[in-house]
């Protein structure tokens, strides 16, 4: 039976779905690093919010898990390579908290030009400050979004409903998208040097950790109000202090800080900053949003394989996945087919896609042959987990696409390097469902990848092909298949037989004694699949 583990505090409506989809649903409080790593091979599915911390070493022992789901956006308390090289898919929701955050970038604005958290604390002390609490207003100032994604893009729309003009920052943001959202595409230092009002919605990556330090907010105006509900650490709080203190800039609103409680607080005591703790997606409609979200994606990928939302992998939704399927197998086959044939240790992988496959993304694909390479030699792999194996391993994996097949619609091809030998498979797809083996080495063949495969290179000659049945029936084992190919008459010859057992080893040692047999080997193709 399939368990979930739901972590922090998950709407109960999130709950109530895995267990009517019949997943065995345990809710715990957080857990820490030790405890975690000693129940999580308990469970197939993790859920968390930003609470749980989820370690490599809290995965380190883990066999079972298959998904750690986020409710909500950020990801950062998650070892995503860690849980990459263990197979597991790691989702958030990305839509779930957009118009809460959103809303509440804007409130911390608001509050901040107005002062209205100060002004009330005043009017609390019985003070009438008038004079004091001297504001700004958001109409006709320019207002810089750094990272233009869902929530970006939601500030840039109401930002636009204010009269603001918009600069917009975001390495991959399209100038035609950018056109569409109304918003100035700029370099960040523009963005910095022109904007009054900025807000931050980037991701917590090595690229933006201390994305504004001392050097970026004294190109700021004095008049520069900057707003982050995105993540703590991508402005640097000991040079954002010191800024504010020196009133460089006319204030700051933070809503995430490095440290979650906050500790060593260095904004204590000045009048020009707003702190809220974390409750940009604190909303009762949020919370609702995220847990059913994150719920729905986990039942289906724990019911189906699709994935939804993933940040270690590809999205491949149910639809999606049930196109590419024949294509999937089609590649694990192959993947598997080579690990099995070449000899040596490999160094390198090409991935050929030749035609027409009828799918852009190819990825899923990709995949999928790494994960039917690493089958025979690495235990638990998957889709999610095959790339980071090989390259962890040194094997080198790249990609190339032609245009043209010489005889299909489309074929897939591997070309596996060793440190002994060069060997190259195509395969392609017959009534679109149908995997073949359709070219070894530039051969001709059309074989089935499956159960038992005799390969056997050889000279164009005659009697070849009889003699060596004729072993494989006095051996007690039927044919089931047999394919030929060659590169020429009375050139190289290929001969590939689906058996319907194995071959002994006195028997293949009988055939490769054949006068004109220059190489024989036997590969066994397991019947089952992997998903991811």
């Amino acid at each position: 039976m399939l368990r979930v583990l739901v972590l922090d505090n998950l709407s109960e409506e999130g709950v109530a779905l895995f267990k009517a989809a019949g997943i065995e649903t345990d809710v715990k409080a957080p857990q820490k690093e030790q405890e975690l790593a000693a129940i999580i091979n308990d469970y197939d599915g993790l859920v968390i919010r930003s609470a749980t911390k989820v370690t490599a070493a809290a995965l380190e022992h883990s066999t079972r898990l298959k998904v750690i789901g986020r409710a909500g956006v950020g990801t950062d308390n998650v070892d995503k390579d860690a849980a990459t090289k263990k197979g597991i898919v790691v989702m958030n929701t990305p839509g779930g908290n957009t118009i809460s955050t959103c809303e509440h970038a804007f409130a911390l604005m608001l509050s901040l030009c107005r002062n209205i958290p100060h002004a009330h604390v005043s009017m609390e002390q019985a003070r009438w400050d008038r004079k004091k609490f001297m504001g700004a207003e958001l109409f006709g100032k320019t207002l810089g979004v750094i990272g233009v994604g869902r929530i970006g893009g939601a500030i840039a729309k109401r930002a636009k409903a204010f009269e603001m003009r918009v600069l917009a920052y975001d390495p991959i943001l399209s100038p035609l998208k950018a056109e569409s959202l109304g918003v100035e595409l700029v370099d960040l230092d523009t963005l910095l040097s022109t904007s009054d009002f900025i807000t931050i919605h980037a991701p917590k990556s090595d690229k933006t950790l201390n994305m504004i330090a001392a050097p970026q907010l004294k190109k700021m105006k004095p008049n520069c109000r900057i707003v982050n509900t995105a993540r703590g650490g991508i402005i640097n709080e000991q040079d954002l202090a010191e800024a504010l203190k020196a009133k460089t800039i006319a204030g700051a609103a933070l809503d995430v800080y490095t440290s979650e409680p906050f500790e060593n607080n260095p904004f204590i005591g000045l009048d020009n900053i707003i702190m809220t703790p974390h409750l940009a997606a604190s909303t009762d409609e949020a919370q609702l949003t995220v847990a059913v979200d994150v719920a729905k994606q986990m039942i289906e990928f724990l019911t189906t394989g699709a994935i939804v939302n993933a940040v270690n992998v590809p999205s491949l939704d149910s639809e999606t996945r049930k196109t590419l399927q024949p294509l999937l197998y089609l590649g694990e086959r192959l993947g598997l087919f080579q690990s099995l044939f070449v000899n040596g240790r490999p160094r390198s992988l090409e991935i050929e896609y030749v035609g027409d496959l009828g799918v852009t993304d190819t990825y899923p694909i990709t995949a999928s042959i790494l994960c039917g390479f690493l089958t025979p030699v690495v235990e638990a792999v998957n889709m999610v987990s095959a790339p980071s194996q090989l390259h962890e391993r040194g094997v080198e994996v790249s990609e190339k696409r032609s245009a043209l097949s010489s005889s299909y619609a489309f074929e897939i091809g591997i070309t596996v390097a060793t440190d002994q030998e060069v060997h190259n498979v195509r395969g392609t797809l017959f009534n679109r469902a149908d995997p073949r083996i359709c070219t070894i080495n530039g051969m001709r063949v059309d074989a089935k990848p499956e159960g038992y495969m005799l390969v056997c290179a050889n000279e164009d000659k005659p009697l070849i092909i009889g003699r060596v049945c004729t072993a494989i029936g006095e051996a007690g084992v039927n044919i089931a298949n047999l394919m030929l190919g060659r590169d020429a008459r009375g050139g190289h010859a290929l001969t590939v037989l689906n058996l319907d057992a194995p071959l002994n080893e006195e028997t293949l040692e009988k055939i490769r004694q054949m006068p004109h047999v220059m190489e024989v080997r036997l590969v066994a193709l397991p019947e089952t699949h992997h998903d991811a």
